[in-house]
């Protein structure tokens, strides 16, 4: 039986190549968002209000489109609550990783 995704239409997107330090996380539903968080080390360790204020630079993909205030924190949200969960998944199977190799 297939789970309904928890962040559908949600990504984490970095380029270690080009544009090392940076992440995006983007939202592919709508409205579609693509949020650029210029410093990931300072992001890491901001709270949502610091990490809304300060560090998000948020991009809305269809500009002409006429979201409501609401919709936009609804989307906005979504992503913080996204990048919690998937760095502690990051975490977790980093974690789960080593105790396999250490095993």
């Amino acid at each position: 039986m297939e789970q309904s995704p928890r962040y559908p239409g949600c990504y984490w997107c970095d380029n270690i190549i080009d544009y090392h330090g940076m992440i995006g996380l983007l939202h592919l539903g709508f409205p579609r968002c693509f949020i650029l968080i210029p410093d990931s080390a300072e992001f890491e360790f901001s709270d949502y209000d610091s990490w809304r204020s300060n560090l998000a630079e948020i991009n809305w993909l269809d500009p002409k489109e006429n979201y409501t205030d609401a919709e936009k924190e609804k989307v906005i949200t979504l992503l913080w609550n996204f990048s919690v969960d998937y760095d502690r998944a990051n975490e977790d199977m980093y974690y789960d990783d080593v105790l396999d190799a250490n095993s």
